[in-house]
């Protein structure tokens, strides 16, 4: 089975089961923007560019956007589930909190256990935690000194040491995100700013582990994308911005009835992974590239890690380029994702 329908199909059960009652569509007052939303019993799901939620749900909160905060009103009795670029919880949450961000700022009461997939974990003088902390991050977490968490507090996979600092405060925070957001969009007055993940140092390295966890559990996938990347680039590049470009739009189409909304919450969050899997994929099939030019220095697995090292450095300073880091970033996600169908699709009997 190829990859991205191995990804639908994943979302889809994770996600299907609790969509089939009624639907009631709608911006509310809790979404700003452009946003759609949808309730079965008392669980709420929501998606926006940027979603601030400030009012009480009797059940599980599901929530994705670029920004998604939930302010001091937000009061949320069952779990809550929350895809975003960066995350700001100020509410009270009754059951457990799961969060998939590049940022997260906790400042509000979680009476269950607290879960972070990310690069940056913060929380604030406000925060109450009664759970445990688990996260998932290439850096230790930020934690103020007026935080109180009861339970243990455990950093996993690259976080190698957990510290206590001095949180901003939570209204600067949201304010700094909010521009730096409305910094990286189109603007004629300051030119081209990249329309996706701007890659730090911590990114590099996470990313960089991916491809390379990719490479070991794919290897014949991976040649085959590293033989794209050589052949086929221009194909692969096409197939990827087909995707990037058209699954927006396909969202907007299906959300326009109601029926759809369910699938139209389910593109909306293939958008960002596409992206991901893109990146991972670029640096697996360019690293592979690397490793077998270097001769006998390439072979193995640490020629093949090596590769991989290279690859990421060279994209990660490309994306840094002003202006031409954009184009830099969209080659590289847009030729990934095409890469990802030339390597997983059947080979001819």
């Amino acid at each position: 089975m190829r990859g991205i329908e191995i990804a639908v199909l994943t979302l889809m059960a994770l996600m299907g089961a609790g969509l089939a009652p009624a639907f009631a569509q709608g911006p509310s007052e809790a979404a700003t923007g452009r946003a759609v939303e949808w309730q079965t019993g008392d669980d709420v799901f929501a998606a926006a560019e940027e979603l601030t939620f400030d009012r009480k749900v009797k059940g599980v909160l599901t929530a994705a956007g670029q920004i998604v905060i939930l302010t001091r009103d937000a009061k949320i009795g069952g779990d809550t589930w929350i895809a975003a670029r960066r995350v700001a919880v100020e509410g009270e949450l009754e059951g457990d909190l799961s969060i998939r961000a590049q940022e997260a700022l906790i400042n509000g009461a979680v009476k269950g256990n607290v879960t972070f997939y990310g690069l940056d974990l913060s929380f604030g003088p406000d925060a109450e935690i009664a759970g445990n902390v688990t996260y998932y991050s290439p850096s230790a977490a930020r934690i103020d000194k007026g935080a109180k968490v009861a339970g243990e507090i455990n950093g996993e996979d690259f976080a190698v040491s957990r510290s206590i600092e001095q949180a901003e405060p939570r209204g600067s925070m949201r304010e700094t995100w909010r521009q730096e957001h409305m910094n990286e969009r189109w603007d004629d007055r300051s030119g081209l700013a990249a329309p996706g993940y701007r890659m730090t140092a911590p990114g590099a390295v996470f990313f960089g582990a991916l491809a390379v966890a990719f490479s070991f559990l794919a290897p014949a996938a991976t040649a085959r994308m590293r033989d794209g990347l050589a052949g086929e680039w221009a194909i692969a590049f096409g197939l990827g911005f087909l995707w990037l470009a058209g699954l927006p739009v396909l969202t907007v189409v299906v959300a326009i009835s109601i029926i759809g909304l369910p699938i139209a919450f389910l593109l909306l969050l293939l958008w960002p992974l596409g992206m991901i899997f893109g990146l991972v994929a670029t640096l697996a099939a360019l690293g592979d590239t690397i490793s077998s030019r270097i001769g006998e220095f390439g072979q193995g697995a640490l020629g093949r890690i090596g590769g991989i090292f290279l690859a990421t450095a060279i994209v990660w300073i490309g994306i840094s380029i002003p202006i031409l880091g954009a184009l830099v970033w969209l080659a590289a996600v847009a030729s990934g994702i095409g890469l990802l169908y030339i390597g997983f699709r059947r080979e001819p009997v």
